[in-house]
């Protein structure tokens, strides 16, 4: 049988869930200066995911950190990272199905709108940055 979830239950939940690292995996990174006789652009991207688990549930952030690339090779590791969905919408929280105040469940988008509402960027993102590569890794 499916567990069930009111709305409140679910917010004490994941705030429970944010506050215990997870684990975080790089899934692809793209490093390459720019050569214009190559016709080569200047990337730097990295993309991987969060997943945050409590026994029977389960919360995954698909993100994706971009480099400067307006400077010098350093400036290619000052990261901004985004949330990025791979599906149809991310984070994607699984365990439960969640109701609303009229007992109807919400539909997955709405369950990540609540997940991105309720959990401050700095929160998420504290886990990521410790493990994006350093220019030294290049060389």
């Amino acid at each position: 049988m499916q567990k069930v979830l009111t709305l409140l239950q679910f917010q004490q939940l994941v705030k429970k869930m944010m506050n215990h690292e997870p684990l975080v995996e790089i899934s692809e990174s793209c490093f390459q200066m720019e050569d214009e006789k190559q016709g080569l652009e200047k990337i730097a991207s990295v993309r991987g995911f969060s997943r945050y688990s409590r026994p029977g549930y389960e919360i995954t952030f698909d993100w994706e950190a971009k480099g400067n690339l307006d400077g010098y090779l350093i400036d290619m590791f000052d990261f901004t990272i985004e949330v990025c969905a791979k599906g149809e919408f991310t984070p994607v929280f699984k365990g439960a199905t969640v109701l609303d105040d009229y007992k109807e469940p919400f539909e997955g988008y709405e369950i990540a709108q609540k997940i991105l509402e309720m959990v401050e960027k700095d929160e998420w993102v504290k886990w990521i940055k410790p493990i994006l590569p350093e220019p030294r890794m290049l060389i």
